[in-house]
């Protein structure tokens, strides 16, 4: 049996065709169904360095902004945690001003009031969020503050401050690192312990001026707790509108994204059809050829 060179020449070409279609059918058939062309790099070539590109920025993007969300998260905690000791401040700010206008033989317990607000303000600056400590500066595993006993009289941190001097910082973009967070060694936290410690002692020796001293740095303590709460607020802030701008961009990336890479199911939908009926009609064409006799083939 002899075959024409013609005949397999044709055969192979209808062959060929067949195979293509059925591959455009398949491929349009899993853009429908992914929502995804990218797969297939040789269709967007054109635009493929700037997918590329786009993915990357995305992903940096998003790699700022989820570490500024975790920093937002620490800001709101220490602002809450110097909330608290405002307070204290004022409390004790409070039983100063009430201790001082009485005798010098008090009957008010200042002495307890003043140890009990201590221990309640080095909970404070012992809080943790996530397991690291806020006011430790980078020793996050190591609780701040440890009360020693008696209190501090003076306005020295080393006396019961157990973290390190680095303060914080977050690098929110390419171009921007901001200085976030506090340390327990500040000056405020330690004029406040201080007054705490000497009200303490001049309350027991009767001691109008050393009880009028610690209202003084009480006072200055208050400001200075103000000041911190501004400062950090300045830096929420700042990082806020950081964030703002980050969640706008990766919006517009993932549109970008989507322009280039997602299907157009319109258009695949009408290729799908296209194809299909093309397919359906070689089917036929291949079938009818197959059901030739000898003498149609003669004819």
């Amino acid at each position: 049996m002899t075959t024409r060179i013609g005949d397999l020449g044709h055969s192979n070409l209808l062959i060929g065709y067949l195979e293509r279609t059925q591959r455009r059918v398949r491929d349009a058939q899993l853009d429908i169904a992914s929502g995804s062309r990218a797969q297939r790099w040789e269709e967007i070539a054109d635009r493929a360095a700037l997918l590329v590109a786009t993915r990357e920025q995305r992903q940096l993007t998003d790699r700022f902004a989820a570490e500024n969300e975790k920093v937002r998260g620490r800001l709101l905690a220490t602002d809450a945690a110097l909330a608290g000791i405002g307070e204290l401040a004022e409390r004790f700010r409070t039983l100063l001003v009430a201790r001082l206008g009485e005798p010098g033989q008090s009957t008010m317990p200042l002495d307890t009031e003043a140890e009990q607000i201590a221990r309640e303000l080095a909970g404070l600056l012992n809080r943790q969020l996530d397991g690291r400590y806020l006011f430790a500066g980078s020793r996050i595993e190591t609780a701040p503050v440890e009360l020693p006993d008696p209190l501090p009289t003076t306005v020295d941190p080393n006396l019961y401050y157990r973290g390190d001097a680095l303060v914080p910082t977050v690098r929110a973009d390419r171009e921007t690192q901001i200085t976030y967070g506090t340390t327990a060694a500040a000056e405020p936290f330690a004029q406040l312990f201080a007054a705490l410690g000497q009200a303490r002692v001049a309350h027991l020796a009767g001691d109008r001026a050393g009880l009028e001293q610690a209202l003084g740095l009480a006072t200055r303590a208050l400001e200075g707790v103000a000041e911190e709460r501004g400062r950090l607020g300045v830096a929420a802030a700042r990082l806020e509108s950081i964030v703002d701008g980050q969640r706008g961009a990766l919006v517009y990336l993932d549109e970008m994204i989507g322009s280039i890479a997602d299907t157009d199911l319109a258009e695949a939908a009408a290729r799908l059809a296209r194809d299909q009926a093309t397919l359906e009609a070689s089917y036929l064409v291949v079938a009818r050829l197959a059901a030739l006799s000898l003498a149609d083939y003669l004819r």
